[in-house]
């Protein structure tokens, strides 16, 4: 028998997927948040978690062993020192591409076809053609990040008439949607070519501060910038001034470093950045269709568990993804 605690808020429907997927054994404990664990004495029974716990309640309970998170990202566990050996941790990848990459598409548009400056024509009363509207046509969009976020982006781009490049981290797999796609190690050098840049990369210790002053002058003035994986990949300040200096064309970014930005901040006032407080993959109150996905992932895990088969989407803690 296996005890599961899931502490996010579930509708009859995401329950009886969670149900018909465990053993007829198995006890599964329905929790609107971790609050509501704490306080229901079952704390020590628990052997399997669907949500975020923090981590004091993690190293306080004696019998967990594997963590389901609804989150695609893992460093709220990954950046802290001493997660315990004994508990496996899988993350949502694969739950939140459909939603990131048309939020991705969308803020491309919008800055390529001058949505935002027709929108305060439109509230100010005026009425006259604004210069420099452009097409995702024939574009080479590079995307640093060859997983779920990184190839549903691609797909969808290439309906658009754009070239699609990877860059991937292990040399050696096959990905249809992108037109090429090479190792870290060519970066700077596709930066240079490319007409939008798109950061879907996770936040580790190897990617922190990747896009700093130099690396950003490696981009064509007419490049634009997107940031949907972590703020802190990006020096804000180096961008900052980049886009004021003309050194790029604008940027759409769902994640800032700090977060959320000052409210005097640059950034917040420019009319060629999309700036969003990390809404991209929305949260689980927020899409039904993802939090589908996320309980699907789940039920599969739920099902190689008890066969004692690898999980899908096993993080590495020491890799941070």
């Amino acid at each position: 028998m296996r005890v599961i605690a899931v502490i996010r808020k579930c509708t009859e429907y995401e329950r009886d997927l969670i149900l018909s997927s465990a053993e007829n054994d198995d006890r599964i404990l329905f929790f609107d948040n971790e609050k509501e664990m704490l306080e229901s004495g079952e704390l020590h029974n628990i052997e399997i978690i669907l949500g975020e716990p923090e981590n004091s309640t993690i190293r306080s309970m004696d019998k967990l062993r594997w963590i389901q998170m609804t989150w695609a990202g893992a460093n709220k566990y990954t950046s802290v020192p001493g997660f315990p050996d004994n508990v496996v941790l899988t993350c949502a990848s694969g739950a939140y591409g459909y939603v990131i990459s048309e939020y991705i598409i969308s803020g491309l548009l919008a800055l390529t076809k001058s949505l935002f400056l027709y929108r305060e024509q439109m509230k100010n009363g005026e009425w006259y053609r604004i210069n420099g509207n452009d097409t995702l046509e024939g574009k080479r969009a590079l995307i640093l990040g060859t997983g779920n976020i990184g190839q549903e982006t691609a797909k969808k781009l290439k309906c658009f008439g754009c070239y699609t490049v990877g860059i991937c981290r292990t040399p050696g797999r096959e990905y249809p949607c992108f037109d090429e796609v090479y190792t870290a190690e060519y970066s700077d050098e596709e930066l240079q070519k490319a007409d939008i840049v798109i950061i879907a990369l996770p936040g580790t210790t190897e990617t922190s501060g990747m896009f700093d002053a130099e690396r950003i002058k490696k981009m064509k003035s007419s490049a634009v910038f997107v940031n949907v994986g972590r703020g802190f990949i990006v020096n804000t300040d180096d961008l900052t001034n980049a886009l004021q200096k003309g050194l790029l064309k604008g940027a759409v970014l769902d994640v800032t470093d700090p977060e959320p930005l000052p409210a005097a901040h640059p950034l917040r006032y420019m009319e060629n950045v999309v700036l969003t407080p990390h809404v991209s993959g929305t949260t689980w109150g927020e899409n039904r269709s993802t939090r589908k996905r996320i309980i699907e992932i789940f039920c599969e895990n739920l099902k190689r568990d008890s066969r004692s088969e690898p999980k899908r989407n096993i993080v590495d803690i020491n890799r941070g993804y």
